[in-house]
């Protein structure tokens, strides 16, 4: 059976798993963690001093002191150990505590004009959010779609003739409108979820409300709040999963498609209404404005038509389906370009090299594709990896339009002709790679903090 508790020894397995995507909780959280962390880097390089050198030295004086430094590097690991422990320890009491309460804060950003809020401020507050997490997604077997599969999927039932009607649609202000009452009568209807789990979670909820002052609502941005709302929609999913004339249904967050097979004496807007009911038995509602709702009606067969979804247009024309990048994807692109050539024109007066140093870094960073830095899932992103399912590349020469007419209002010549290699196209098409250090990612992704 699944341990709930918010034990040391499950806090010690969320601290073991992040340092392994790389995610250093010692610096952030305990300083004197990472002084046993330098002791432990300073005994490794030794060692590898000693190897190098291993030529230099007696055979028994080589032994012994490899010996030597990998006890010492035992006891420092375990020094080490011990210490996180022992924070680990005080930690989960403090949780135990009935006075015991979230720090929640609004981040400065927002993103897509929406509210942000983080809980990592507090030790207290993130492992516990943490372990709550782990106990809803092994209780619940919850886990949120894979973006890269639906995509795929997608692009699969849409690349034929046959009568359909495909219906695009979100969720109106979907993290801000969930009714916390009803999530919550939702969890204890269902008790697999511990006693202690179900109380922080509320009690999460009111540090929230105190920070936001909103009645309703679930933090946006704040790990937990994502796998709430899939349980929160879980009764939605198998609505919408069992309708008898249904080919494909995928929701990702509160992004929703469906395709459907046309349905004797009905017609397409009846399937958009039976959306609209079921959300609104969640206390949830579509959103109507611009083009985030579209019903598209093939029910007499062939016909070009094209949507935006989750980064991707599909278009469909010819009798075949395409897919190149979204507008909305294509603006964001193109803002984060203005960004980088308006940092370099604020920065180029007083530090000139230090300006052209970071333009080109980041416009590196934009055009190529690379490993995210001490992240050991080997988690790759760039202008090819995080828009892999495109069919056609030529829809990215809008962008390197977009970089070439911005960089003729810089006055260096040579500059410029710097920039002209840099092309969304050629990054995409040749699958470009490039490293970055720690420091590299800190510097190319303030210009956008």
């Amino acid at each position: 059976m699944f341990d709930q508790s918010f034990s040391e020894q499950n806090l010690f397995k969320i601290y073991s798993s992040e340092n392994n995507k790389g995610n250093n909780l010692a610096d952030r959280f305990f300083q004197n963690v990472s002084v046993e962390y330098g002791y432990i880097n300073r005994v490794r390089k030794l060692i590898r001093r000693t190897y190098t050198r291993k030529r230099f030295y007696s055979r028994s004086f080589f032994e012994n002191r490899i010996l030597f430094l990998y006890r010492l590097l035992r006891h420092f690991k375990e020094r080490k150990k011990h210490a996180v422990r022992q924070y680990l320890k005080i930690i989960s009491n403090n949780i135990s505590n009935r006075s015991f309460n979230f720090v929640i804060s609004k981040s400065p950003n927002k993103v897509n004009g929406k509210d942000v809020y983080v809980t990592g401020s507090s030790a207290d507050s993130f492992f516990s959010e943490k372990q709550i997490q782990r106990n809803i997604k092994y209780t619940y077997g919850v886990k949120q779609a894979d973006r890269d599969l639906i995509i795929p999927q997608l692009r699969s039932v849409l690349d034929d003739s046959f009568p359909k009607i495909i219906i695009k649609t979100d969720i109106k202000s979907f993290y801000e409108s969930i009714d916390r009452d009803v999530l919550l009568k939702k969890l204890n209807e269902s008790p697999i979820l511990s006693l202690t789990t179900r109380k922080l979670i509320a009690r999460l909820f009111k540090s929230y409300e105190s920070v936001s002052g909103a009645a309703q609502g679930i933090p946006r941005g704040v790990g937990v709040s994502a796998y709430l709302s899939e349980l929160y929609l879980k009764r939605f999913d198998l609505e919408m999963g069992s309708l008898p004339n249904l080919i494909y249904y995928a929701r990702y967050v509160d992004d929703i498609v469906l395709v459907l097979t046309p349905q004797a004496g009905s017609v397409a807007q009846d399937f958009l209404t039976n959306i609209e009911s079921q959300l609104r038995k969640e206390c949830l509602e579509i959103n109507q404005d611009g083009d985030k709702t579209k019903v598209i009606d093939l029910s007499n067969g062939y016909a070009n038509y094209s949507f935006d979804y989750l980064g991707y247009r599909f278009n469909y024309s010819g009798g075949r389906i395409r897919l190149e990048l979204s507008s909305k994807k294509i603006t964001k692109y193109q803002k984060r370009i203005l960004d980088v050539i308006n940092a370099y024109k604020r920065n180029f007066r007083k530090q000139p090299k230090k300006a052209r140093r970071e333009l080109l870094l980041r416009l590196k960073f934009l055009t190529y594709n690379t490993k995210l830095s001490n992240n050991k899932g080997n988690a790759v992103v760039g202008i090819y990896n995080s828009n892999q399912w495109i069919t056609n590349s030529d829809c990215l020469e809008v962008l390197d339009q977009k970089l070439i007419g911005l960089s003729r209002s810089l006055a260096s010549p040579s500059l410029k002709a710097r920039i002209s290699k840099y092309s969304f196209k050629k990054g995409f098409d040749q699958r470009l790679f490039a490293n970055f250090t720690a420091a590299d990612f800190s510097t190319i992704t303030k210009v956008w903090s």
